[in-house]
């Protein structure tokens, strides 16, 4: 019977797989991207939301396993090799959303042998490229139970630069000022890490919990202490999120804040406030609940959804309004729902990361602790 679960399993996520691959065919080779719903006003959309979640995931959890090399908590071990493998799927995760959303990807070498130094994309793509890099070079050491202090240090400091870098590109444009690079720069860094601490509750969790390994007392003591620093993180998320509400929703006069104002009827604003902040957040404080392992899951798992909701929602409310000379002839807001090819790319790419993670997980001891 188990050996049945696990084969369907992999069936399961060898077929998102394979969807990705037949999206990919049919946007990149095929007929292009008129199979999103992308538009001259709608330039970013469901790929692009997807590869922000992921890729500041990623990041976060490179700030979760320097816990204990770089700050010397050792009580974390136990989770350091998961968590820098996770970072490892959940980051083949984001490429495949990235490339999925650009247009002619075989010609990286452009990127490799033209590079231009004063584009933001440049840096953001070399530091992506750097932190995979670094990332293989420090899982390699960990699974020869070593740890590198220096290398572990240069990852924290390479994924804090890609996080707020990435803040930093989408608040370039003068134009839409709901994408404020001064306040995408903290956002960015403070939500992966709360990503990042769900995914290794909920990752972690799952695994004693399918692998039948009963949890030991350090190991529930950690998951309790874990629980705790995600109820905190969550808590300042919130303060952060009603923040930009209060300033950019209710009291921005600037037009340019029209599109976030729009926003804030939607569902996907409102997916990410309730179900991906409030009601998490009330799980955690009731101790009966943070102290079970189905409260942490869940907790983690509502928080996951309502921060990719939150993403998209971020996405689209620079781009909801038309401005400038394409506004000429448009609504004053273009409306937006993703097509199943988009929603086949965030498939694709969670099938990438879980299957991703599922080789690790059964073949290189994840577990286990770094000497």
């Amino acid at each position: 019977m188990k050996a049945i679960k696990i084969q369907l399993w992999y069936g399961l996520l060898l077929l998102g797989i394979l969807l990705g691959l037949i999206t990919a065919y049919r946007v990149l080779i095929g007929t292009g991207f008129v199979l999103y719903a992308k538009t001259d006003i709608l330039v970013w959309t469901m790929p692009i939301a997807a590869y922000v979640f992921f890729s500041l995931t990623s990041s976060g959890l490179a700030f979760v396993s320097s816990i204990p090399v770089v700050f010397g908590i050792k009580r974390y071990q136990p989770i350091e090799k998961r968590t820098a493998f996770l970072e490892i799927a959940v980051l083949f995760a984001a490429f495949t959303c990235l490339l999925l959303h650009l247009g002619s990807p075989q010609k990286v070498y452009y990127y490799l042998f033209s590079p231009n130094l004063a584009s933001p994309l440049w840096w953001l793509g070399m530091l992506y490229g750097l932190y995979l890099i670094v990332l293989l070079l420090s899982f390699r050491k960990m699974h020869k139970a070593q740890v590198s202090k220096g290398l572990g240090v240069f990852t924290l400091i390479v994924a804090i630069a890609t996080s707020t870098a990435l803040g930093w590109l989408f608040g370039l444009p003068d134009a839409r000022p709901v994408f404020s690079a001064n306040f995408l720069a903290m956002y960015f860094p403070l939500t992966g890490f709360g990503s990042a601490l769900a995914a290794v509750l909920l990752f972690s969790l799952a695994y004693h919990h399918f692998a039948k390994v009963p949890l030991s007392g350090g190991d529930r003591n950690l998951y309790e202490d874990l629980g705790k620093l995600f109820g905190f993180v969550m808590a300042l998320t919130l303060v952060f999120f009603l923040w930009r509400t209060i300033v950019g929703g209710t009291s921005a006069t600037a037009v340019e804040f029209g599109g976030f104002r729009h926003m804030l009827s939607s569902g996907w604003y409102h997916l990410a406030l309730w179900v991906g902040l409030v009601i998490p957040i009330l799980m955690i404080t009731m101790p009966a609940v943070r102290n079970a392992t189905w409260g942490k899951i869940t907790a983690a798992a509502l928080f996951l959804v309502g921060m990719f909701a939150g993403r998209l929602e971020m996405v689209l409310s620079g781009l909801v309004m038309p401005t400038g000379p394409k506004a000429e002839g448009q609504p004053p807001f273009v409306s937006y729902w993703p097509t199943i090819w988009e929603v086949l790319v965030f498939v694709s790419a969670l099938a990438v990361l879980l299957f991703v993670y599922t080789l690790g997980e059964r073949n290189l001891k994840l577990s286990e602790a770094p000497e």
